[in-house]
């Protein structure tokens, strides 16, 4: 594990640290800064120059650097191997008079620039385009070749997920007074957790294992204009080798709170069908790995409220939402498998 230096924390970032950032790439005084739409861990703005528009991030993540670094060596990797793909990826800018692509700031978090990908979040408009998109990328990613080991855990390694997590913190915090106003739906997520968690362990070594993105949810695309294709894809900041189905996991994770999740499901899936790889036996898993992510999360914003770099509202606000999703997906689990296998064997036949 890495050792922690003192958290660079979101909510405490001023304009003067935003500059310090963009000053390691750019000499732009006069750059006007606003905020980006969406994100949940990191400060992300655009950058406003005379001549070009540019997306600046601060991350946010323990300054834990060789996440930083595997981000960016991989999708340098991308970028020279995956020449094939039908979205872009982003491309840093190097650091003035150098070549690396990330600087630390006076917090001890690291910064990086990079060129706008055009395009507009795409939330539950079109999945079957997003699948699309995730499906050439998984296959690209089984490709790669990586000289650094990915220091993101597997999602199996469930109290891997942050640093300042475990099972005696997470019941500390669970049970405190404070929490009584989302008292039932702790006790909805722990009680699903244990028992997902006893399904989980059964899928060990059984599973193909490659490098996926983590974090391809709706919210970390873009799509163009028209919603007819997806224009980029961000933050890999998460990437891991892991199981190569939690990939669409993650990806059908959020469906599960929308209006008619089982038919945004079957949209992507059969987007994801014509570049992406499954077999049944991972079609059958992915119920309990949808629940996996959501309790990934959970212990995730938890374990960010521990180390201060955000508060435990971060849970909170979503404890609810993460319930309902969670009684949904286990309602539904064998219509969420017969959706999945449906598309396949549409698009795959006999080799599914």
């Amino acid at each position: 594990k890495e050792t922690m230096a003192t958290p660079a924390v979101a909510t405490q970032l001023d304009e003067a640290l935003l500059r310090e950032g963009l000053a390691k790439f750019m000499d732009a005084p006069d750059a006007k800064l606003r905020p980006t739409e969406g994100g949940a861990n990191n400060v992300v703005q655009f950058v406003e120059t005379r001549d070009k528009t540019y997306v600046l991030r601060i991350y946010n993540n323990g300054n834990q650097t060789d996440h930083v670094e595997y981000e960016h060596a991989l999708l340098k990797a991308l970028h020279s191997q995956a020449t094939n793909l039908t979205f872009d990826l982003p491309k840093f800018l190097p650091i003035k008079g150098g070549t690396q692509t990330f600087a630390q700031v006076s917090n001890g978090a690291q910064a990086c620039v990079c060129d706008v990908i055009p395009g507009v979040l795409p939330k539950t408009t079109n999945p079957e385009i997003l699948g699309r998109a995730a499906g050439q990328l998984s296959t690209a990613l089984e490709l790669i070749k990586m000289d650094l080991k990915a220091p993101t855990p597997p999602y199996f390694d469930i109290w891997d997920v942050h640093l300042h997590i475990n099972p005696e913190a997470y019941k500390q915090e669970t049970e405190k007074p404070e929490m009584d106003f989302i008292r039932e739906p702790i006790n909805t997520l722990t009680k699903a957790f244990h028992e997902c968690m006893q399904r989980v362990e059964t899928y060990k070594g059984t599973l193909p294992m490659q490098l996926i993105h983590g974090d391809l949810h709706y919210d970390n695309c873009l799509v163009a204009d028209t919603q007819d294709k997806v224009s980029g894809v961000l933050d890999f900041e998460f990437a891991a080798y892991d199981w190569r189905v939690m990939e669409l996991a993650v990806c059908l994770s959020k469906y599960a709170a929308e209006d008619e999740p089982l038919a945004l499901m079957q949209s992507f899936v059969n987007g994801f069908s014509e570049n992406g790889k499954l077999t049944r036996l991972e079609a059958e898993a992915l119920p309990d790995l949808i629940n996996l992510r959501i309790f990934s999360n959970v212990l995730f914003f938890i374990g960010r409220s521990l180390a201060g770099e955000d508060t435990i509202e971060a849970f909170t606000k979503r404890a609810q939402m993460y319930a309902d999703r969670v009684v949904w997906v286990n309602s539904n689990r064998q219509a969420i498998v017969d959706a999945i296998c449906s598309k396949m064997s549409e698009k795959m036949g006999d080799k599914f």
